[in-house]
């Protein structure tokens, strides 16, 4: 591969990079402010007498929602481990993905932190 197609490819996945993040950070501060709605509303419904809150249940399906979450993103790291291992060839410095993932990864962080 040439110098020029991999500065090329590197360029473009820092541009990518900076977007997605500066995107992803708008939709985190979105959600946040959604669910801080949420979280600020049920309380205070509950306090007016417009809804009868459970708090007891809704711990319980707090508490399975996120062991269940956690216990997701452990298999799916494992399973990723698990797949470099049997298939070293895809961490190879070998074209333009690899490229484009090196400016892909700072442009990600540039764009979390402007965001």
């Amino acid at each position: 591969m040439s110098i020029e197609n991999f500065v090329f490819a590197g360029g473009g996945g820092f541009l990518f990079g900076v977007f997605a993040g500066y995107a992803m950070k708008k939709v985190m501060k979105i959600a946040a402010v959604i669910i801080e709605l949420f979280v600020v509303a049920l309380p205070y419904l509950s306090y007016r007498g417009l809804l009868d809150v459970k708090w007891a249940a809704m711990e319980n399906v707090t508490r399975h929602t996120l062991t269940n979450a956690y216990e997701q993103t452990f298999h799916v790291l494992n399973s990723t481990s698990a797949q470099f291992a049997v298939h070293p060839s895809v961490t190879a410095i070998s074209g333009l993905p690899v490229a484009a993932g090196v400016g892909f990864v700072p442009g990600l962080m540039m764009g979390l932190e402007r965001g």
